[in-house]
């Protein structure tokens, strides 16, 4: 399970901290600049892989500016994602192949 998280203006300063909960920070988590990965949005973007129950702590931890992307748009963000580390380890590949 996995959930797409967009931090906006101000709330951005406070991502590294919200990432300190001990169930948050057991769980996958990536942070990226959305408009440096190529997303419609400004902002930081936090994907968290992992337990049902984490997502929902950091829901309820996150606070003012930040929101949880529609089903549609974190798919999106999370096959750029993907895509990026998929190009990423090819990369690897090719230098050490």
């Amino acid at each position: 399970m996995y959930a797409v998280f967009l931090f906006e203006g101000e709330a951005a300063s406070r991502a590294r901290e919200l990432l300190e909960d001990d169930l948050v920070s057991r769980q996958s988590v990536t942070l990226r600049d959305a408009e440096a990965l190529g997303a419609p949005f400004k902002g930081l973007l936090l994907v968290i892989e992992g337990e049902e129950a984490a997502i929902k702590r950091f829901e309820e931890i996150s606070g003012e500016g930040v929101s949880k992307l529609h089903e549609k748009d974190a798919e999106g963000i999370y096959g750029m994602l993907k895509k990026e580390e998929e190009d990423a380890a090819e990369g690897v590949g090719f230098l050490f192949g």
